[in-house]
């Protein structure tokens, strides 16, 4: 795609004033958000599920669809998030420093970038005294203790791209490739230009990413490209690949990190778990080159006051009629059973929940932990049980295990919710039409999409002939909790209905005029106006 055709998909730079004297004068720095005061940082990072008490009205198989918001919807940022945001953030600002389009520097470094690309040399350059104020930082954590969510938080504060009309530029200010299974260097630039295409709608795996012409010659074609778009950041991901790569092989991937940070400018930051820091560490020389800015080492979570507001946090979110308050016991079986890895921490939350709406209990005990951590997560038991014994060297041989899959285990657990519910026969497939309209009321009704699909879904099989007012009825009652009764025909006769309770419809019937039998019912909160809702979906 051509550079005229992607700038409309590509936001404008709207440029603010950095704070600093030195970030001042460099658009690139100007374009990106300001560095934020603390309060406001966690505010940011923060991810809270949807929540409505309403929903526990709803009945099981609705309130599962529910409780599997926090998966994805769920980040509480902790002390070592935010000291991991403060790096990042000073990481991409300084890279910038070298490499400012309105001084020139940015330039000279595509200058040499292109004397690179004709000679294959990454050493090749045009011009002399180019400086890089580059830096690097690794970041090396166990399986599971919230690496790349919480860098997906971080990085999804920025814009990913940023078009400058005045120096025809488009910034790319971040980008993750995964290191390639072999220390495949070919497979690492071939990576990189589909990331960059999938991003900035270019083209580059076409022109410039084809395997046939060499290593030498795509290495120097991607770091013209970083350098081309301005890169903030690249981020490498599962570097502990590097362990299976051929003789020889990581070490040359570690020479081009190297060249990267050093010698194009490009501020890189690997990542992966701690097989690989014993990796890099092997050597002096690789430790002082993957530690610029420091190295951070991630580990489960110390049962400590950020665990214990952690849990507070989460248990707030419980679609349970019987929901239990967390008190001690709670939480320190959830410590033992999880040993604070933050995606088993979740994911046992998560299917307790479900298993408690299957059992009828509605109600999360440490036993309900204790058995569904024995049923549903035994792929994980051999690495906490690791961790219990704080053995460093048990612990190093369930390093990369691999985390449970939730949604097999969520399939399994949400089919055994069963609800008390009359069997129905397989109703004709309803009109789409009729099931768009009544998606819409829905939304004006404020209930949630990911509740809505499956209620509309339910309620249109059930009753695929009623018409549209009357399934409105049915969520409402549905939404209630209760379900509608069917009138009883009444052996009061007409002239015994002014004896009535005040409440029945037939004494608020002739209470009054006839004519004015439909207002009465309404201002006694008996008529259903949906006057406003007809306008906008009917």
């Amino acid at each position: 795609m051509s550079e005229s055709s992607t700038q409309g998909q590509i936001p404008e730079a709207s440029y603010q004033d950095p704070g600093l004297v030195e970030y001042r004068d460099n658009p690139l720095i100007c374009a990106l958000p300001p560095v934020m005061p603390l309060a406001q940082l966690v505010s940011g990072l923060q991810l809270k599920p949807r929540y409505d008490e309403q929903e526990l009205n709803l009945d099981g198989r609705l309130r599962v669809h529910a409780i599997a918001r926090l998966l994805h919807s769920f980040f509480q940022p902790l002390g070592h998030h935010l000291q991991l945001e403060a790096k990042i953030s000073l990481l991409i600002r300084q890279g910038y420093l070298g490499r400012n389009p309105a001084n020139g520097s940015l330039y000279a470094h595509l200058q040499n970038g292109f004397q690179r690309v004709m000679t294959e040399d990454l050493e090749a350059r045009a011009f002399e005294g180019v400086v890089s104020t580059a830096n690097s930082l690794s970041l090396f954590g166990c399986s599971g203790c919230g690496k790349s969510r919480t860098l997906e938080r971080i990085l999804g504060m920025y814009p990913q791209a940023i078009y400058h009309p005045d120096h025809g530029v488009t910034q790319l200010t971040y980008l993750k490739v995964d290191c390639p299974i072999d220390g495949d260097l070919d497979e690492l630039c071939l990576s990189f230009f589909n990331q960059v295409d999938k991003v900035l709608y270019t083209d580059y795996s076409r022109s410039h990413g084809r395997k046939k012409l060499g290593t030498k010659r795509l290495l120097a074609s991607m770091c013209q490209v970083a350098n081309l778009h301005a890169l903030g950041v690249l981020i490498i991901d599962e570097v502990q690949n590097l362990n299976e790569a051929r003789s020889g092989g990581a070490e040359k991937m570690h020479n081009f990190f190297v060249s990267l940070v050093n010698t194009i400018g490009v501020p890189v930051i690997q990542v992966g778990t701690h097989r690989a820091r014993k990796f890099f560490q092997r050597t002096f020389r690789a430790a002082r080159r993957v530690s610029g800015m420091g190295s951070l080492f991630w580990d489960r979570l110390p049962r400590d006051k950020q665990w214990s507001k952690l849990m507070k946090r989460l248990w707030q979110y419980q679609w349970l009629r019987n929901a239990r308050p967390l008190d001690d016991e709670l939480e320190t079986t959830m410590y033992d059973l999880t040993q604070g890895v933050m995606d088993i921490v979740v994911k046992l939350f998560v299917l307790a929940q479900i298993r408690a709406i299957a059992t009828g209990d509605e109600c999360i005990t440490s036993a309900l932990l204790r058995k569904v951590y024995e049923d549903e997560l035994k792929p994980v038991h051999p690495m906490l049980a690791a961790l219990r014994s704080n053995r460093p060297e048990l612990i190093a041989q369930y390093d990369d295990l691999q985390m449970p899959e939730i949604e097999t285990r969520m399939l399994a657990m949400a089919a055994s919710v069963q609800e008390k519910l009359p069997e129905t026969k397989a109703a004709p497939r309803v009109k789409d039409d009729k099931a768009k309209r009544l998606l819409d009321l829905l939304n004006q009704m404020e209930i949630p999409e990911d509740i809505a699909i499956p209620m509309a879904d339910e309620i249109l099989s059930s009753h695929p002939d009623l018409p549209l007012a009357a399934l409105v009825h049915k969520v409402t009652a549905y939404m209630s909790g209760t379900k509608p009764e069917q009138p009883k025909a009444s052996r009061v006769k007409r002239a015994e209905w002014k004896s009535l309770p005040q409440e029945d419809l037939r004494r608020i019937h002739v209470s009054g005029p006839e004519s004015q039998a439909y207002r009465r019912l309404k201002d006694q909160g008996m008529v259903f106006d949906l006057g406003s809702l007809w306008g906008e979906a009917g």
